[in-house]
């Protein structure tokens, strides 16, 4: 046991743990992204000096072996195939050297784009090396390697300097993305503000609907209490029964004609065809019944005429001119003896349907009656408008939620982000 304390590990510290709002993280953070940027001037100043030193000599060396002689004298292919290499190697390293401005102000995104120019200006220098270089070594050997010299010495101080982005770059950018959670986190929140005002403003319109309502329905039943109404709605049913009875009374009448439709049409077609002379009145009486016979009983002249019409036809049924069976000729006989008082009777019971009719639809027009229908639309137009409003609140408390969750992942996320950027446990409290 005593062994065990001696050689056992001690427990690791408790990390640091620092407490942030959000206002005072993206601070802190954009303290940090200065402080980096800071650091990597103080850096990259001497490093920028080196490279546009190296560029300048290199430009020198590039500009010497352009305009250098052969070491020796080569076979006349060598020499041309190394002129066309070495014009090549000119073109693109000159090109090159110009991508390798340094830029006046370091900046994050100036940085950014340097150092691209350089891997831009290291890939071509290579290209142009790895295609062109053998032939421009084995003729111009003494100023090739010179100019190699110069080559390698801006290569090592490009590498330092594109470690030096790299890693700065890297630093800002994790900085820069936990701003850019910080600000969407600030945004999710004022959208819920502003969703939750909405609710508040639509919270508010379903009282005001209900109440309306509520006392909507309230009028609705005074008013169909009031004798008024009754007495109106009573009315209105009323009439609404007697146009039935009219109907079906004129149903009843036009089917006691029809029953007559084929003897008429043999009559129709007697005095079509000339056998039979018939007056106009009778003629015209003879077309309703066939067509319309609930017309016959329009007024009392067409019953008059329409029983002139069935004495006639009686007349010429007897005289054997229409031939009919047993049932046709006794139904065209009855009604020629009887159908006509029955019509006026019908007639007249019609006329006093109609009259009650007009008394009920008058009065059932009580403006009590408008009112109350006016009163139910405006009803169901507010019920309608409340079942919208609310679903309506129903849909937004659902996005509150859905991004109450989503802050809550947001806030996990940023903690973790700043305690690997600070070093330390990051706990954000609001």
């Amino acid at each position: 046991m005593f062994l065990k304390r001696i050689f056992s590990r001690p427990p690791p510290p408790e990390p640091v743990v620092e407490s942030f709002s959000l206002d005072s993280l993206k601070d802190r953070v954009t303290k940090m992204m200065e402080e980096k940027m800071e650091k990597a001037r103080s850096q990259l100043t001497p490093l920028t000096a080196e490279i546009n030193r190296a560029c300048a000599a290199l430009a020198t060396a590039l500009k010497e072996l352009y305009n250098s002689d052969p070491d020796e004298e080569v076979h006349l292919g060598l020499m041309k195939s190394a002129m066309e290499a070495r014009k090549l190697i000119y073109d693109k390293i000159s090109r090159s050297l110009g991508y390798l401005n340094c830029p006046q102000e370091l900046t994050s995104d100036s940085l950014i784009k340097f150092n691209e120019r350089i891997s831009k200006a290291t890939d071509t220098i290579a290209e142009a090396m790895k295609t062109h270089g053998r032939y421009v070594r084995a003729v111009f050997g003494q100023k090739y390697l010179e100019f190699e010299s110069c080559l390698r010495e801006l290569h090592e101080v490009t590498i330092r300097a594109q470690s030096c982005i790299t890693e700065t770059t890297g630093e800002i950018q994790r900085l820069n993305f936990i701003l850019s959670e910080i600000s969407l986190y600030h945004q999710t929140t004022r959208e819920m503000d502003q969703i939750g005002e909405k609710i508040k403003s639509l919270r508010e319109r379903v009282n005001g609907l209900e109440a309306k309502i509520n006392e909507g329905y309230s009028q609705l039943t005074g008013l169909k209490s009031s004798p008024e109404f009754k007495r109106a709605t009573g009315s209105a049913e009323e009439f609404e029964r007697i146009k039935q009875e009219i109907s079906r009374r004129r149903e009843i009448a036009a089917g006691l004609i029809s029953e007559l439709n084929r003897p008429l049409r043999k009559l129709e077609k007697l005095v079509r065809s000339g056998e039979h002379r018939m007056a106009p009145e009778l003629q015209k009486i003879l077309e309703v019944s066939i067509k319309d016979p609930a017309g016959v009983i329009a007024s009392e002249e067409t019953i008059a005429a329409f029983e002139r019409l069935l004495r006639e036809a009686a007349e010429i049924v007897n005289s054997g001119k229409i031939d009919l069976d047993k049932r046709e000729r006794k139904n065209l006989l009855d009604a020629a003896r009887d159908l006509s008082p029955q019509l006026q009777q019908t007639r007249n019971t019609l006329i006093a349907l109609t009259a009650a009719a007009e008394a009920k639809k008058r009065d059932s027009e009580n403006p009590v009656v408008s009112q109350a229908a006016e009163l139910e639309n405006s009803i169901r137009q507010q019920e309608h408008e409340l079942k919208e409003t609310l679903n309506s609140i129903e849909q937004l408390e659902r996005r509150i939620k859905l991004m109450q969750g989503e802050l809550v992942s947001r806030k996990g996320k940023l903690m973790t982000l700043a305690s690997e950027a600070l070093g330390v446990k990051v706990e954000i409290t609001s």
